[in-house]
């Protein structure tokens, strides 16, 4: 692979390989399983570890430039989980997340898994 700068060409790398359109992906497939897990045995418990799984995802994302992000999901289309994880990128603000997020929820009537992505917007620093 090409080298720019020191750095290899390619897909940014947030760590272990993982990358954006992973992050994306993960935060996406994570939100059935947790809809899938309301009132079933365990789902309680189960919601809990697919909430940590996916802070610990966002996370990844403080080192991502919150334009590249707005690129990506401006190409695939603005989810109300893609408007929280911009939240989280680096040069992120509130209203940028306001304007993600109205471009995605049309109502004040929300699911549960829009209150939950919600619960898990990035407070302004």
């Amino acid at each position: 692979m090409a080298e720019k700068d020191g750095k290899k060409a390619g897909a940014f790398d947030l760590g272990e390989g993982v990358t954006p359109v992973d992050i994306w992906h993960g935060l996406h497939v994570s939100e059935h399983l947790w809809v899938a897990s309301a009132g079933v045995e365990g789902g309680e418990e189960n919601q809990k570890r697919i909430n940590e799984s996916d802070l610990s995802l966002l996370k990844k994302l403080e080192t991502f430039p919150a334009k590249r992000w707005a690129q990506m999901c401006d190409g695939i289309g603005w989810t109300p989980l893609g408007a929280v994880a911009l939240s989280w990128c680096l040069n992120s603000n509130e209203q940028a997340f306001k304007v993600a997020w109205s471009n995605t929820v049309e109502d004040q009537d929300l699911s549960d898994s829009q209150m939950r992505a919600l619960k898990m917007v990035r407070a302004a620093d």
